[in-house]
């Protein structure tokens, strides 16, 4: 890659990367939401969902019912009918037929009302909740809309300093040798985050800061004559330091 500008160009990358790393930051703090704003919309989703199933139960119900209060309303007419009938039988075998009709249009009706008793009992049970769910999030409606009011304000007072960062990363930036900069930033994409890091000394030997990787004796002394050199790794660009 060679050596034009190397030494100043790899601590100006590593003093931009600094500014990258702080924008990246400042930007992942922006699009993370606060605790306490998960937990009141965590909240209040499950309580839209459980008003969900019980308008859901509350419907079906009602259909129960209103069915059961047809079916009620059709057998009293039958009966009315059946015994206005039988006051105009002519002999026993048709009174008696028609007592017979008539009483099993009671029981059925009977029968029904007996159904219908549960259901009312449910549907009274299931108001209930519903006025419960909707009380808890009337009452918390307001909370979540204040935290969420909070949140805009925090997320625009970064989205402020991430673009003053911005602007004097644009400044930096304009300092590095295009074909520098764009090889760092190529790098950074592919290594989520760093394009340039350090070259550590222990003892008789170097490593890549990146990925602690033991580099051959011809990239270190690369690295120490200010070479653009990267790491047969990790592919970043290393730098030997201040030091």
């Amino acid at each position: 890659m060679g050596n034009v500008n190397g030494a100043e160009a790899l601590r100006a990358l590593y003093a931009l990367q600094e500014k990258d790393l702080e924008i990246d930051r400042l930007q992942k703090e922006a699009e993370t939401l606060p605790e306490d704003l998960l937990a009141a919309k965590a909240q209040a989703e499950a309580l839209e969902a459980e008003l969900v199933n019980l308008l859901e139960r509350q419907a079906e119900l009602k259909k129960a019912y209103t069915r059961h209060s047809l079916d009620i309303e059709d057998l009293t007419a039958k009966e009315k009918q059946a015994e206005a009938e039988q006051r105009q039988a002519q002999s026993a075998r048709e009174q008696t037929q028609y007592e017979n009709r008539i009483q099993q249009i009671k029981d059925r009706i009977r029968e029904l009302l007996e159904l219908s008793t549960p259901i009312m009992e449910a549907m009274e049970e299931v108001e209930k909740e519903i006025a419960r769910v909707e009380e808890a999030l009337a009452s918390l409606r307001p909370k979540l809309e204040e935290l969420l009011q909070q949140n805009a304000l925090r997320v625009e007072a970064l989205k402020e300093e991430i673009l003053k960062l911005q602007e004097a990363r644009q400044a930096m930036a304009a300092e590095i040798p295009a074909p520098v900069l764009k090889e760092y930033e190529a790098i950074r994409r592919a290594r989520k985050g760093t394009g340039v890091v350090r070259m550590l000394r222990q003892g008789q030997v170097f490593r890549c800061e990146g990925c602690n990787v033991v580099l051959p004796t011809h990239v270190a002394q690369k690295v120490m004559q200010g070479q653009l050199t990267r790491c047969p790794s990790c592919g970043r660009l290393l730098w030997k330091g201040e030091g």
